[in-house]
């Protein structure tokens, strides 16, 4: 047979007393863990501000997403500093290739075979949205008819 509501009233009525009851054990077990008391259980730091620092998820969300751009930039800085050139002939082809050991890339622009391909894909694909991002010409900005 199914329960009333009274008894589910009842239940959620004395669950209620139960944890008001229980919190105050709860805080001070916490606050042991935590460091927060001494052993005769008196507080040593009274206010939990100076321990805790809140971030909402919005600005974990922003600052993951700073994080990242600045990698961007910082990958596309890489890139322009000049790296050294080692020659590398290809055995098969007879192909030389020019790589820079910065980039990484040859006189080609190709990356070398042994570099995964996922990986690869998602920094273009970074480094596209950065660039798309940093693009601002004056004639999208100013002037746009309505």
């Amino acid at each position: 047979m199914g329960r009333t509501n009274r008894s589910r009233k009842r239940k959620a009525e004395m669950d209620r007393i139960k944890k008001e009851r229980n919190s105050k054990k709860e805080l001070l077990r916490l606050k042991k863990t935590l460091g927060l008391l001494d052993e005769h259980g008196n507080e040593l730091i009274k206010k939990m501000e100076e321990v805790v620092e809140y971030k909402t998820p919005e600005q974990l969300r922003k600052e993951k997403q700073e994080k990242e751009e600045q990698e961007i930039l910082d990958e596309i800085a890489e890139e322009k500093a000049d790296g050294e050139i080692v020659e590398v002939k290809n055995e098969t082809t007879g192909v030389v290739h020019k790589y820079n050991t910065k980039t990484m890339r040859d006189q080609f622009g190709s990356l070398p075979v042994w570099k995964t391909k996922r990986n690869t894909e998602r920094k273009v694909r970074k480094k596209t949205h950065a660039m798309k991002k940093q693009f601002n010409q004056a004639w999208l900005n100013k002037f746009v008819p309505i």
